[in-house]
């Protein structure tokens, strides 16, 4: 359904792309097929990179340069569309104004070859220039956010670390990934927590950006959970490979923390594995006065939980919408963007993430790392 969904979407938005660039120009036919050429690859890379990753046709030197060439190049061609279709309706409205007004208006017509031909010049100059700022913005670390939860029911302070959506595969940089690792033991956590798409790979061939988050250094522990993406990339064997580093993965588990009352548990993707989330056995080894912080990949999990039963939920998933306007799709299709909520009587946070899915790339939803402090009250 994905597929052809995500095939649909490409088909079309292509079509569009090159009708306006180049149908009613009188460019040669060479430099239209270069254009065509261009935005088809763009629209069809992820298709393009599934298969490349799938087949494991390129070596491990070829293959983050051509994954992540495709990517930002996918990257480019939405931002291009988005910039298109925003420049039309802005174009196309005061256009009909004019023409209610009873002006000619020739000279502001979109269907102006002349001007039509100046005006994507523009539109491609500017989404090259936002697409440079959204590389810039993926690639950099990620913000750090700071909150502060009071509760009767922590008998200790307690300062938890939370990771999310790495989206570690064969292209991911070991340099970003020791930085970002870097980063998190300078917070000085006491635990952290990964909450979901670590892997989007193969494990057997990210062995050296895995083995990185081994260096990730919390006294009492690192614990992970599985998000859709361990699904789509085989989740037990995911579990056994997290499990060797250190990253004690959490399925439909808890743990108690130290000599703490806090109890962090984790359940499966509700999206890919709602049949296998089971509370009463992630639940079952915690108090009734323990304060409980329960790890969901997606953060639609709150919806369904009543007053009492946690009292934290730490998510992911939504990246924050990555990449503009897709925050508005996001937040339809999960009810929450980013950042604290209250539901039910039980905080939550949603991190952005600390990585991207597809090209590493962010716009106007920067990649972030939350610290959340536990204080006795």
């Amino acid at each position: 359904m994905f597929f052809l969904a995500g095939l649909i979407v490409a088909v079309a938005c292509s079509i569009i792309t090159i009708r306006t660039l180049v149908g009613y120009t009188d460019l040669k036919l060479v430099y239209k097929l270069i254009v065509g050429t261009v935005v088809v690859l763009g629209w069809f890379a992820f298709l393009i990179v599934g298969f490349i990753r799938k087949y494991n046709i390129l070596n491990a030197e070829a293959y983050p340069i051509v994954a992540n060439g495709l990517y930002y190049l996918m990257g480019f061609v939405f931002i291009l569309f988005i910039v298109i279709m925003m420049r039309d309706i802005v174009w196309y409205t005061i256009f009909g104004i004019a023409k209610l007004l009873k002006n000619d208006g020739w000279h502001i017509d979109p269907k102006n070859v002349s001007l039509l031909s100046k005006a994507n010049f523009i539109v491609i100059l500017f989404s090259i220039m936002v697409c440079a700022y959204a590389i810039y913005e993926g690639n950099k670390l990620p913000q750090v956010h700071e909150e502060f939860i009071y509760s009767d029911k922590i008998n200790s302070n307690l300062r938890i670390i939370q990771l999310s959506d790495l989206h570690i595969t064969r292209a991911t940089s070991t340099t970003r990934l020791r930085q970002l690792v870097e980063q998190v033991n300078m917070l000085n956590p006491d635990v952290v927590v990964l909450t979901g798409d670590t892997i989007d790979d193969n494990v057997f061939l990210i062995e050296e950006q895995l083995n990185m988050l081994k260096e990730i250094s919390a006294p009492y522990g690192t614990y992970s959970i599985m998000g859709n993406h361990e699904f789509y990339n085989d989740v037990y064997a995911a579990k056994r490979v997290l499990d060797s580093l250190g990253l004690k993965f959490l399925f439909n588990g808890g743990v108690h923390i130290n000599n703490t009352n806090v109890f962090i548990a984790g359940i499966p993707d509700l999206n890919t594995m709602f049949e296998r989330v089971n509370f009463w056995r992630t639940l079952n080894p915690s108090k009734k006065e323990d304060f409980k912080v329960l790890l969901s990949h997606t953060p639609i999990i709150i919806n369904s939980l009543s007053d009492g039963i946690v009292d934290l939920v730490l998510a992911g998933h939504t990246h924050g919408g990555q990449i503009f306007p897709f925050h508005w799709l996001v937040k339809q299709a999960n009810d929450y963007l980013a950042g604290k909520y209250k539901v039910n009587g039980i905080d939550m946070y949603v991190s952005r993430g600390a990585g991207a899915w597809g090209p590493q790339m962010r716009l106007f939803a920067p990649s972030d790392i939350v610290v959340i402090n536990l204080l006795k009250k």
